[in-house]
């Protein structure tokens, strides 16, 4: 029987360096205020899903000068109330941006993603990524060492597709022949990536590495480690 696993790319495969969170922290710390570790995971998690969210109507890095500045005011203001800054004031909203623009990020893979593709592919699924983004991820993931792990890469900007869109998830199983049913989706954002892969037939499966998500409210398999993937994913779709 021919199965497939996908996976999203940021924040399930890859992670920035240094973390946003100790960022934020940071900025906010010198500012005076004082905010932990999970309120401001949470909050960057709200803040991404108003990015994918509003990067899936028009893309944020195509609109003018004018709208990205709004784009990015709304985005941290967002994060700051999401963290439990009520009604931060503009500036500090624009002295956080200011500084945010000197922080240089690199990309880093998760310590867990290359020894679960291992796994998996000694398990004899078909890999591959599917990634919200509008640019060509080949590059990055050869540089991070997934690339011959993986049978698919499938982009926003090569379909014009966005994620929760079933079509996008639909033709990735298509083009691993492959059916939705035979397919697990792993992501980190629940409506987007795992609603959004099981209405389109598929299994969604969310990440949530620090217990982040409040599970009585979630529908479907989570996993704190990519490295439960392996077993997991056998029960789900039998040999």
């Amino acid at each position: 029987m021919i199965k497939a696993i996908f996976f999203d790319l940021y924040n399930t495969l890859i992670t920035y360096d240094p973390p946003r969170e100790e960022t934020q922290i940071r900025i906010l710390r010198n500012h005076g205020m004082s905010v932990t570790k999970k309120a401001m995971s949470l909050a960057i998690k709200a803040g991404d899903e108003y990015f994918y969210s509003e990067n899936s109507r028009s893309l944020v890095k195509e609109r003018t000068p004018e709208e990205q500045n709004a784009f990015w005011y709304n985005y941290e203001a967002i994060l700051l109330r999401e963290a439990g800054i009520n009604e931060p004031s503009s500036n500090l909203v624009y002295d956080i941006l200011r500084e945010l623009d000197g922080v240089k990020y690199k990309m880093a893979p998760y310590s867990d993603a290359i020894p679960t593709f291992k796994a998996l592919k000694n398990g004899g699924y078909k890999l591959g990524i599917i990634s919200n983004i509008d640019r060509d991820i080949n590059p990055m993931c050869e540089e991070m060492g997934f690339s011959p792990f993986l049978d698919l890469i499938l982009t926003s900007k090569e379909t014009g597709l966005y994620k929760p869109s079933p079509e996008i998830f639909h033709l990735a199983c298509t083009k691993t022949d492959v059916t939705p049913a035979q397919t697990i989706y792993v992501g980190d954002q629940y409506q987007i990536d795992v609603v959004g892969a099981t209405a389109a037939g598929l299994t969604g499966v969310l990440v949530d590495r620090d217990s982040l998500s409040d599970e009585e409210q979630l529908e479907g398999y989570s996993v704190s480690s990519l490295l439960e993937l392996p077993e997991l994913a056998a029960t789900i779709i039998p040999a």
